[in-house]
């Protein structure tokens, strides 16, 4: 199958067209004001130091062991739970959260000792019984990945704890900081949480700076300052300065922007990057700073025509990668090959990736029609292929996602359609063994990753994470990524670790069952006139802890409200 020059010349200058009217584009109509009428403002309305932020979809659960989204992460997740460790903000750096003290006994084995004093929401007391009851919780859920790596917890004492795991597990301690605590002390929740009694929105039952006061779905999650919180140190105050915290639902965009603008909240973490010039002379600082987060987009590898990988490969090869960063991210953000991002430091090689690029998966329109034209010949199917093109509500991802239909309709080969959904709908879909993977539809979406590279990979790739275990969705199998996988889980040291993750990295590149996108530099717009100094926000790379900064104290984060 052939395509023509005048084909071509006709696709690009339609697509420029399009990237040139969504990166010129501007809201109007939002309010001009500044503060707001107070009703549903900073200050709470009754004189009290509240905080308002939005989230962009409803949480899908408050069972911190079976959370799955950063929305509900974020809203009580890490607010409300802790681990037996924590990164810093930065990702530089493991301190003790409810581990006072930890050290690694060998290759396979970490002792930590625990925290004393410390209580849960509900009054229990905090011992070691509680960390081998939540780590046995998380095995076999859909989180397993997290805990899947130890072989034995051993309690040995009321504060003292000795997890060891099965061969050398790389990630350990980071894995452990994604495996939240919670009492074992209670009839009410079991070592499996669908046997559960207890209404996790009518009560937290974690050990964190914050606990859940009210829950209203479709409209605002409430938290206020667990007043027996552990903290004792004498840099910061032992809880919260904030009265409560308030995460209103609002999954459009726009709508979020408005509400800043017009002073009804301290701050949004889902600003549109190609309007950012707005903020000049509206209510709303802008902070950014880096992310380890990445887009993309995942082919249904097991159905027709997309088992071929030619396929996927010119598809690839015809995404506008560096046109859209322009167009809809203005710039922030860096250009994909892989599912490394460069917030992983040590882990990102700018020319392998470029490398990567240049010879697998950057733009390429001629390469990538040859490519689709083989791959249709090859199965016999006939051309326009219909095909469906699936995101969540979001201004920004919608954009983009639009690009690449636009894209792809733009050639003889394709009737490409877009299909925008709820994040409630969307993850059902994904999660589902029938759903996704039992479609021809193209999914495009974000993912937060984390401080070590087997975060961006494990969950996605390996075959042993298929849907509904794991977050693979298009079951994707290949027993040579596998074992790299393992590989790179099983070896110690960043610089024996690197080499691992570029033949990974190249593997992806090869076969395609994804095409990684970019990465976005987190961009926070914050309300100076409700907080003490915009300098202590601090934008976190991971969204799951978008709203930690407020108080972490033993990770020396904390906002103060202004006086």
């Amino acid at each position: 199958m052939s395509h023509s020059d005048n084909e071509q010349t006709r696709s690009a200058a339609t697509r420029r067209r399009v990237l040139a009217a969504m990166g010129g584009a501007s809201v109007v109509g939002l309010a001009g004001c500044v503060g707001g009428d107070g009703g549903d403002g900073s200050d709470g309305g009754d004189g009290t130091n509240e905080f308002v932020a939005s989230a962009g979809a409803n949480p899908g659960t408050f069972d911190p062991t079976i959370i799955t989204d950063a929305t509900s992460n974020s809203v009580v997740g890490t607010m409300a739970y802790e681990r037996l460790v924590a990164l810093t903000f930065d990702l530089s750096e493991v301190r003790g959260e409810l581990a006072s003290d930890y050290e690694q006994v060998d290759d396979t084995t970490f002792r930590f000792q625990l925290r004393e004093g410390v209580t849960f929401h509900n009054g229990d007391e905090f011992t070691a019984d509680d960390v081998a009851f939540s780590i046995n919780r998380t095995s076999g859920t859909t989180n397993d990945a997290d805990v899947s790596f130890i072989e034995n917890v051993e309690v040995l004492g009321d504060y003292e704890v000795e997890i060891t795991s099965t061969d050398p597990h790389a990630p350990f301690l980071n894995d452990l900081a994604a495996v939240p605590i919670l009492t074992s002390k209670t009839d009410a929740i079991s070592e499996n949480p669908e046997q559960d009694e207890h209404d996790f929105t009518e009560q937290t039952l974690g050990t964190g700076p914050w606990e859940l006061e009210e829950f209203s779905a479709e409209d605002r999650a409430v938290l206020v300052p667990y007043e027996d919180y552990w903290y004792d140190g004498d840099d910061y105050p032992g809880t919260a300065p904030w009265d409560r915290v308030t995460i209103r639902v609002i999954p459009e965009q726009v709508s979020q922007e408005e509400a800043m603008a017009a002073g009804e909240l301290d701050m949004i973490d889902n600003a549109a990057p190609f309007e950012l010039d707005q903020w000049e002379n509206q209510t709303g600082e802008i902070v950014t700073g880096d992310a380890v987060g990445f887009d993309f987009i995942t082919y249904p590898v097991n159905q027709s025509p997309f088992t071929n990988e030619k396929l996927r490969r010119g598809m690839t090869r015809l995404l506008p990668k560096s046109d859209v960063i322009e167009a809809v991210f203005g710039g922030y953000a860096t250009e994909l090959a892989g599912p490394i991002s460069p917030g992983l430091g040590a882990f990102w090689d700018e020319e392998h990736e470029q490398n990567l690029l240049d010879e697998y998966v950057g733009q390429n329109e001629e390469e990538g029609l040859r490519l689709i034209g083989e791959a249709f010949e090859e199965e016999g199917i006939e051309a326009p292929f219909d095909i469906s093109f699936i995101t969540n509500v979001n201004r920004t991802r919608e954009r983009w996602m639009e690009i690449i239909q636009q894209t792809m309709d733009e050639t003889e080969y394709f009737n490409a359609e877009l299909d925008v959904r709820s994040f409630d709908d969307l993850v059902p879909f994904l999660l589902d063994p029938e759903g996704a993977a039992a479609s021809t539809d193209v999914v495009g979406i974000g993912w937060t990753g984390g401080s070590d590279p087997d975060g961006h990979i494990n969950q996605l790739l390996h075959s042993s994470q298929h849907v509904p275990d794991g977050f693979n969705w298009n079951l994707y199998e290949n027993e040579e990524l596998d074992r790299l996988i393992t590989e790179g889980q099983t070896t110690l040291g960043a610089d024996e670790r690197l080499p691992i993750y570029q033949n990974i990295q190249e593997l992806v590149a090869q076969d395609v069952p994804m095409a990684n996108m970019w990465t976005g530099d987190v961009i926070d717009i914050v309300n100076p006139t409700n907080i003490e100094s915009v300098d202590q926000w601090s934008p976190h790379p991971n969204a799951s802890n978008r709203y930690n900064t407020l108080y972490k104290p033993h990770l020396d984060e904390i906002v103060y409200p202004s006086e």
